[in-house]
């Protein structure tokens, strides 16, 4: 038996269009030559057809072109060379692979000249473009306008890092959200200021510290207090350069950056004696929106998300699975990979709950304001601020201080466990729930239920007039 599959064929017969335009298909299937003995044999088959059909496609009448396309690179798996078929691409006969960068290889006034993009600075990264811009040098030549600077300089803005950074934040824009879009236009804009057009291939670790250095001088002064301000503007740099290697491919390694001391944020938090305090003094109409905080833990974002159809009064929980980005409805939690979470309707709202789920429909949001509309965050905003007039503490106590940090650190401080904190913030990892522990976190356990808003033992209820606020 045969070792490789073989097919009789005659020498003498020519290959169709037909058969050629089958091959190009499925060269697996059907690139095929004919070998000494009469037969087609797939194994010595590539490379020899390869060349008959750029042979039939040189031969088609028309004017040669001066000038070359080339790859780029060679064959990521064999590093072979890639093989060319001419007006259709190059490719690895042997690993079916194709080149991902070209260049026109030109001959001009006695010297080579190789071009890697076009006038408008767009690098060759496919076949096509690259002949097309062959095609259009010819033209040029022919009519004696052809000058290499023009595509020389578009090449190198091409790796200015100012123009990359525009390009990579157009092309991240879509991924960030809302919340943290001026934050990230801010940081590329001090990156542009500072390197402006710096060949970002000759970028190295002395740039990055004198990036560090620029920032601390101008920026961010008070160290080590802005240095986690420092640390994301220059994490934000880093990830632009990993994007400038991985996707756009334009450099072959990033360099090491410096280390930036950053120091430990200090949370604030409130006893549950104080947090009642400051509760007394929301307007009632807000009050069960803040409960809902205080008693859950829950972000702001998400409570404004939370809908009617996330409530199931049967099992007394409420799924949180979406939430506002500024004034961005999103399908999923805040968090990379953050999952929904269902969490425990705590007695002292399921009232409320119970009221508000049988009286509206379930795309409803679960907390709105007197005309109906759900909470803005700039609603939120001046509702703390109200609150924080009224009690007459600084800015500096934020509400989420008060609601989610406070919840924690009272269920810990409670002798609750950390994987079950963990569990009711939503946290994908015991080790986020970690800042909020002190020193005594062993054996502990406890419920959800230790966490109260009463300064008696009687139970908040709705009031006889009102069926949405808390009394």
């Amino acid at each position: 038996m045969q070792s490789q599959q073989e097919y009789p064929v005659d020498k003498q017969k020519a290959v169709s269009v037909k058969e050629v335009k089958k091959r190009e298909c499925n060269p697996e299937r059907h690139i095929l030559t004919a070998s000494s003995n009469g037969t087609y044999n797939k194994a010595e088959a590539i490379p020899q057809d390869l060349e008959l059909i750029s042979y039939l496609i040189d031969s088609s009448g028309e004017e040669k072109m001066k000038g070359a396309v080339r790859a780029k690179g060679t064959c990521p798996i064999c590093e072979g060379k890639f093989q060319q078929i001419l007006k259709i691409g190059f490719i690895c006969p042997r690993c079916k692979t194709t080149p991902k960068k070209f260049y026109v290889d030109i001959s001009y006034k006695g010297q080579r000249i190789r071009i890697f993009s076009d006038t408008t600075g767009q690098v060759l990264d496919t076949y096509q473009r690259a002949l097309t811009l062959l095609s259009h040098i010819n033209q040029e030549l022919k009519n004696h306008s052809f000058d290499p600077s023009r595509y020389v300089q578009a090449e190198l803005q091409g790796f200015y890092v100012q123009n990359l950074l525009d390009r990579f934040l157009k092309d991240k824009i879509s991924s960030i959200s809302p919340s943290r879009i001026n934050h990230y236009t801010r940081y590329t804009d001090l990156a542009k200021e500072f390197f402006k057009t710096k060949d970002v291939r000759e970028i190295r670790r002395i740039d990055i510290s004198d990036y560090k250095r620029h920032l601390i001088e101008k920026y961010y002064p008070n160290q080590p207090k802005q240095g986690k301000t420092l640390k994301n503007v220059i994490d934000h740099f880093k990830t632009f350069l990993f994007y400038c290697k991985n996707e756009y491919e334009v450099i072959e390694v990033v360099p090491s950056f410096p280390d930036i001391e950053v120091q430990p944020y200090q949370f604030k938090w409130v006893c549950q004696h104080d947090q009642i305090k400051l509760f007394e003094l929301v307007e009632a109409h807000d009050k069960p929106f803040i409960a809902f905080l205080m008693l859950h833990g829950c972000r702001p974002g998400e409570a404004r998300a939370l809908r009617c159809k996330d409530v199931d009064l049967k099992q007394q929980t409420v799924t949180i699975s979406a939430t506002f980005s500024d004034e961005v409805y999103k399908e999923r939690r805040k968090g990379r990979g953050a999952q929904a979470v269902i969490v425990p309707i705590h007695p002292e709202l399921y009232s409320y709950f119970e009221e508000r789920i049988k009286n509206n429909l379930p795309e409803a949001y679960v907390f709105t304001k007197r005309n109906g509309q759900h909470y803005t965050k700039d609603d939120i905003r001046r509702l703390w601020d109200k609150v924080r007039e009224k009690a007459a503490i600084g800015k500096d106590l934020r509400l989420y201080d008060v609601t989610r940090h406070s919840f924690a650190s009272q269920l810990i401080n409670a002798n609750t466990s950390l994987y079950k904190v963990s569990r009711l913030l939503g946290h994908s990892s015991v080790k986020m729930t970690e800042k909020y522990a002190h020193h005594n976190i062993t054996d502990l356990k406890i419920d959800i239920e230790k966490v109260s808003l009463k300064i008696e033992e009687t139970v908040t209820k709705l009031s006889p007039g009102q069926s949405k606020h808390l009394k």
